[in-house]
């Protein structure tokens, strides 16, 4: 493969979960196939104007935006930004004529993954919640591939071309931390019970708002925290004995490796992260998640036995006795803990990757 040159098109953005993926497999890609030639596309105003080119890739953005589920004056001029981006994708491609089109889901992926289709470009989607988004089921018929992180997608998407590959996440996942290192990385106790507790950049009020009434109780508990509390909640970085908050974490995979226990949203890139390093976790689903996909994907994971999931209406009632039940039980842990390593893809960039550039082989 790496005597072959191939462009690849990456569509991706408005969220972690469906950038952070599509990187993860890009990557890998480059990895493989050391002269290809990869570009993404996003949307104006999202994370990945900012992540994308610090990855080391080229990034075209569109105006374009989802629509809002609730009576907007932002849905009156969405049928010009798709006319727009529309208009933008066809040039985007024309310019860099890609041989394969990858459309990780979210609003970003329709202009660009409809455009690809009419020009006859082979389509390869990845879709990481377990319920599929509106695009990716619009487009999957059309699609040469169609790669999904859970068993249970299929039955959204019917077909001989959807493919369990898991959820693609960075290899620093891959690694097995210290767990007494880690602690003493944000300066804890090496022995003391641990939660670790995160809701994405910007936080999750629901989950910050219980925590900070919990916090003092937790403390008492015999627990130590960490707290990732985002860029919007109140505070700046605070180390004690028995507590670490900060507004962003930059080495998430210590903060993983820490815990005896993860409280967080239950995101696809986060559960992907939990299968991979094997935390137990107790997950609240955005209650204004797309389709309540997040919920879905809480859902599996009880399901399997990895996570108990709270709904931010129960998180007063429920969070603090359903933490310290678990926290005083090693051997349940441990049983969450199987449960979800046994869960983990580890190799789905790899698979995806090597699907896309099987594409170029082929042709």
């Amino acid at each position: 493969m790496k005597n072959k040159k191939g462009r690849f098109l990456f569509v991706a953005g408005a969220t972690g979960g469906h950038l952070f993926p599509a990187l993860a497999v890009a990557d890998r890609c480059r990895e493989l196939l050391s002269e290809a030639s990869i570009r993404f596309v996003g949307a104006k105003g999202r994370l990945e104007e900012e992540v994308v080119p610090r990855s080391g890739y080229e990034l075209d953005l569109l105006w374009i935006s989802g629509f809002d589920r609730t009576i907007s004056l932002r849905n009156a001029v969405l049928p010009i930004k798709i006319l727009r981006s529309l208009a933008q994708s066809r040039k985007i491609i024309k310019r860099f004529r890609p041989d394969v089109v990858v459309c990780a889901g979210a609003y970003v992926s329709w202009p660009v993954g409809s455009v690809a289709v009419s020009r006859g470009l082979p389509l390869i989607l990845m879709e990481s919640n377990a319920l599929p988004g509106m695009v990716v089921r619009k487009l999957a018929p059309k699609a040469k591939e169609v790669h999904v992180a859970f068993e249970e997608t299929k039955k959204w998407l019917p077909g001989p071309n959807v493919l369990v590959s898991g959820n693609p996440i960075r290899r620093v996942f891959h690694k097995q931390l210290d767990k007494g290192e880690a602690r003493r990385h944000f300066g804890l106790d090496p022995d003391r019970p641990t939660l670790f507790v995160f809701g994405g950049s910007l936080g999750a009020r629901s989950i910050n708002n219980a925590l900070d009434g919990l916090l003092g109780s937790l403390l008492s508990d015999g627990l130590q925290v960490i707290w990732q509390t985002g860029k919007s909640y109140k505070g700046e970085e605070r180390r004690e004995s028995n507590l670490y908050r900060s507004p962003f974490l930059h080495e998430m995979d210590k903060g993983y490796a820490a815990a005896d226990l993860v409280l967080a949203r239950a995101g696809a890139t986060t559960i992907a992260e939990l299968k991979a390093v094997g935390t137990p976790s107790i997950l609240v689903p955005l209650p204004t998640a797309t389709d309540d996909h997040q919920r879905m994907n809480a859902e599996a994971m009880q399901r399997a036995g990895a996570s108990r999931m709270i709904l931010d209406k129960d998180l007063a009632e429920q969070l603090h006795g359903t933490i310290i039940e678990l926290m005083v039980r090693p051997d349940l842990l441990a049983e969450m803990d199987r449960k979800a390593r046994s869960m983990a893809s580890l190799d789905a960039d790899d698979r995806i990757a090597r699907s896309v550039l099987g594409v170029v082989e082929c042709s």
